[in-house]
């Protein structure tokens, strides 16, 4: 995610918990909040925030004006709203727009707006948080799109075998071929193929035959690929250069699905 900085650097951070970054100045807040209108939390303007606001982006005035609003039962869009002209970040017809799009996510249904927070964080690569999402819409109102995303989500996060799951259970209730796609390529790499035995009876053989010929490209393509040239190169150097290398990606990888959380 961007960040922005036009005026004074906060004296210490205000950590956005939905987003899990830390925050330094009052537009940075304002394009978090603008960016991602759907993961605004639904008591958004608290005590934690609004002790930012005075003592971190020294505010007290504006501190004790939302305090205030706040105390006598303000809205909470009309708090949020008053913070955000504060900061100048966006124009008025900027803020109109915004205010119509926080209408928009108001009218949704509940699995709707799950749904779409579960966009949000999978757009962010915060793949455990968007299956939570998932997960929620899903259970509230069943549907194939739903339940594509939360094996989706399983897949990023490398829990093929659950991923597995989900697409076997989009495939028998909609026979979608999309599904049964993934599963062919997660049986060659996780899994055997008779695990899912039933599901490939009466499956066209050339549709099968298409997908083993991409999995063969894939392959090559995989060989070629910069990570793997590395790690071979170095192997070619010696034990001791290999599992250097080794280590670092092992290192990498980690903190790339650590990421994901």
């Amino acid at each position: 995610m961007a960040v922005i900085l036009c005026q004074k650097e906060a004296t210490f951070p205000y950590y956005y918990e939905r987003l899990d970054i830390s925050i330094h100045s009052l537009e940075e807040l304002c394009y978090a909040v603008g960016k991602y209108p759907l993961l605004i939390p639904e008591h958004f303007v608290d005590h934690r925030l609004l002790e930012w606001v005075s003592t971190g982006l020294n505010r007290p005035m504006l501190s004790e004006k939302l305090k205030q609003l706040k105390d006598m039962g303000e809205r909470e869009e009309r708090l949020l709203f008053r913070l955000l002209r504060e900061c100048s970040y966006f124009t008025e017809r900027e803020l109109e727009d915004f205010s119509l799009e926080l209408r928009r996510i108001q009218a949704l249904s509940e699995p709707e707006r799950k749904e779409r927070m579960g966009d949000s964080f999978f757009s962010l690569k915060k793949y455990r948080k968007a299956l939570d999402a998932y997960q929620d819409a899903y259970h509230l109102e069943e549907n194939g799109r739903r339940l594509r995303k939360i094996a989706e989500s399983y897949l990023y996060l490398k829990q093929f075998q659950r991923a597995g799951d989900a697409f076997a259970k989009l495939y028998r209730k909609n026979q979608d071929k999309a599904a049964l796609r993934r599963l062919y390529f997660l049986s060659q790499i996780t899994f055997p193929k008779d695990r899912y035995k039933e599901l490939w009876q009466g499956v066209e053989e050339d549709l099968v035959k298409e997908w083993q010929a991409e999995w063969e490209d894939a392959l090559k393509e995989a060989d070629q690929a910069e990570g793997i040239l590395e790690l071979k190169n170095a192997y070619n150097e010696g034990e001791e250069a290999f599992f250097q290398e080794a280590e670092k990606k092992l290192e990498a990888w980690k903190e790339e699905i650590r990421g994901r959380a």
